[in-house]
């Protein structure tokens, strides 16, 4: 197989490229903003925020992303990237008694260690005691992570294009690709995972998928390292602590807005977030305040395959929060498909075919 043209260098085409090279395949990823806009702007938890409201098809590709991400960590290691920056202290969850059998459920099935614990047991300050403690779960840093692939992947030859793709038009096998600039590519493997950006680029191919985008900030303050020992997530919003003492206080959920600037509004109604989480921050200022946005979808999980009616080319859409967590996942299933190989994981749930509309509510995902 000739070269692959990623579109898309977030998490998904970065770790698509990786795979591409683990089978000696050359690529070259193409991407405005180098890094995507909801990449670098999350927050990492390696975990659906309430998995057991997702359908099997999410859950397949993320129950096992802290396997996944220690196996990835151990190859990239020193290439710009420390073990701290995977955070396995982990995550606790806010859960009411009526839903408390279905978590219970949703663990066995999956092979997730769980117990019921209160909050305060891990926070004293803490505000909610009835939840559920994942032990095995954490987070990743990742501007970090990005940064550290990034390098690795250059070391490996793959080739990397700041620009972005404006005309996209299929051939025999592959497309014809027109960037901003005026660069031409004709390659017979196109990959789109540009996020966001995936629902235009798809149209010029003809395909419409019920994808739009949701606008969301986070504030970061500066603790002692270890004052927050675990993700803490409720209803309200959640902690995301850093092995450094930082803690991400997120998020707010706005659809349909595009922009990546943060606002006067969402800064006061997360720091009113914080301070009800964690009293201590109302003394606090936060060091950084910011904005992603995420590829929002109608159905509850990713699609990832063939573009109908265009053979080489392949696409990754829909993530909305989940795409650090079944990143690892999506991309094997992506170039497995690529590479005509047979995939681990069944791949007609995830077509870019006519979908139905998710049953599970968008705002409670």
């Amino acid at each position: 197989m000739r070269e692959v043209v990623v579109i898309g260098g977030g998490i998904v085409g970065l770790l698509s490229a990786f795979e591409l090279t683990k089978r000696q395949i050359s690529a070259t990823v193409i991407d405005e903003s180098e890094g995507g806009l909801a990449s670098w702007a999350g927050g990492g938890i390696l975990s659906p925020l309430y998995a057991w409201r997702y359908s099997d098809a999410m859950n397949r590709l993320t129950f096992d992303a802290m396997s996944r991400y220690r196996d990835l960590f151990g190859e990239l290691v020193g290439s710009c990237l420390d073990w701290s920056d995977l955070h396995q202290g982990g995550l606790w969850v806010q859960v009411d008694t009526k839903e408390m059998d279905s978590v219970k459920d949703w663990a066995r099935k999956w092979g997730v260690l769980s117990e019921t614990l209160s909050g305060s047991v891990l926070l004293p300050s803490f505000p909610f005691s009835e939840g559920v403690f994942f032990p095995d779960l954490g987070n990743v840093r990742n501007p970090r992570l990005l940064k550290a692939l990034r390098s690795y992947l250059v070391s490996r030859g793959v080739s990397f294009i700041k620009d972005k793709v404006v005309s996209l038009l299929p051939k025999q096998k592959g497309a014809t690709l027109e960037t901003q600039r005026g660069l031409v590519l004709n390659p017979e493997n196109v990959i789109i995972c540009a996020g966001v950006g995936s629902d235009k680029l798809l149209s010029m191919l003809g395909v419409s998928l019920p994808m739009f985008p949701v606008k969301g900030e986070m504030l970061l303050y500066r603790l002692a390292p270890g004052k927050v020992p675990s993700v803490m997530l409720t209803q309200s919003g959640y902690l995301i602590p850093r092995s450094d003492g930082a803690v991400l206080v997120g998020s707010t959920l706005s659809l349909g807005d595009c922009t990546t600037y943060p606002t006067v509004s969402g800064r006061y109604q997360l720091e009113a977030v914080a301070a009800k989480l964690f009293p201590e921050f109302s003394s606090l200022k936060p060091v950084h305040h910011w904005a992603g946005v995420r590829p929002g979808s109608e159905v509850d999980h990713p699609h990832i395959g063939v573009v109908p009616g265009c053979t080489g080319v392949f696409a990754a859409a829909g993530h909305y929060r989940n795409g650090l967590v079944s990143a690892p996942a999506t991309a094997e299933l992506l170039v497995q498909m690529v590479c005509g190989e047979k995939p681990n994981i069944e791949p007609a749930p995830y077509s870019l075919s006519p979908v139905l509309r998710s049953r599970s509510s968008f705002f409670k995902r």
